[in-house]
């Protein structure tokens, strides 16, 4: 699930919304895949159910699934999942009702291609399970766990670290009015994948000012930063395949005014020309 190409931003209201045939996961839903290992089928996508959306009967999708409700309301089983809602499911977690009355709009990750089974899964590893958390109710981690990022003002709200790899995902809140010290910072790399997609405020960096709608995804040891936010930034970020480190290293120039200069596998470099405006939905 870790060979996908480097995706560094594309403003998710630009991709189109794909119908998914009968045989998906989701079937008769629409999709807008954000990224996609060509190897095994794991992605990530934003998934709208319309109203009255109804599937029944005991089943397991053959991934984990890791979920964040963005609009309306998702049921799963006797479970509610409004907007801010979180939840991760692993490989065979088993369901005998997903539904929506009004529709939802759901951020959704799966390990591998999202496939379904009837009946239960032969094998279940509930350790790893966070069936349900209501995010807006937790409260923000304000500790600075890296004085290179203090200007930020990074606040966290932990939703999931697995206790096998230590892959790990939060919400990041970013204070308004934050950059560099000298419009300058250092670089920044991981040893492992770095996701992210913006929630809320708008986030400038070398590839120019993401607002919401904004993914990337960021292969193992890139460069990347520094960054700054005018009026604050929501995200919800994943670090995958092992446990995140923070690697620093040169010094980087800093504007505000930096253009949209998009890192960009070929099915979605038309975008990086495609016009548009911050405007509200996904």
């Amino acid at each position: 699930m870790l060979e996908r190409p480097h995706v560094e931003f594309v403003q998710a209201q630009l991709i189109p919304w794909r119908r998914v045939g009968p045989h998906a996961a989701r079937p008769d839903v629409e999709y807008k895949f954000l990224s996609r290992d060509p190897a095994d089928g794991a992605c990530s996508a934003i998934i709208r159910y319309p109203p009255g959306w109804r599937r029944e009967g005991l089943e397991h999708v053959l991934a984990d699934e890791e979920l964040y409700v963005l609009e309306g309301e998702l049921t799963i089983d006797d479970r509610g999942y409004g907007p801010d809602t979180y939840a991760f499911l692993p490989a065979g977690w088993p369901r005998t009702l997903t539904a929506t009355r009004g529709g939802a709009v759901v951020l959704s990750y799966f390990s591998a291609e999202p496939c379904w089974r009837a009946g239960e899964a032969a094998h279940l590893d509930r350790e790893r399970a966070v069936p349900f958390l209501d995010v807006a109710t937790l409260p923000w981690d304000m500790r600075v766990n890296d004085r290179n990022l203090a200007y930020l003002g990074i606040s966290r709200k932990d939703l999931r670290t697995d206790p096998r790899t230590g892959e790990r995902t939060f919400l990041s809140m970013m204070l308004p009015q934050s950059e560099p010290p000298g419009a300058s910072g250092p670089v920044e790399r991981h040893p492992i994948v770095e996701e992210a997609f913006l929630i809320a405020g708008s986030l400038t960096g070398p590839q120019g000012t993401m607002h919401p709608g904004a993914y990337f995804w960021r292969p193992p040891r890139r460069a990347h930063g520094p960054f700054g936010t005018r009026w604050g930034a929501v995200a919800l970020i994943r670090f995958l395949g092992g446990r995140h480190v923070n690697e620093w290293g040169e010094h980087a120039p800093f504007s505000f005014e930096a253009p949209y200069d998009p890192i960009l596998p070929p099915e979605l470099d038309s975008l990086r020309h495609a016009p548009w405006q911050p405007a509200p939905g996904f």
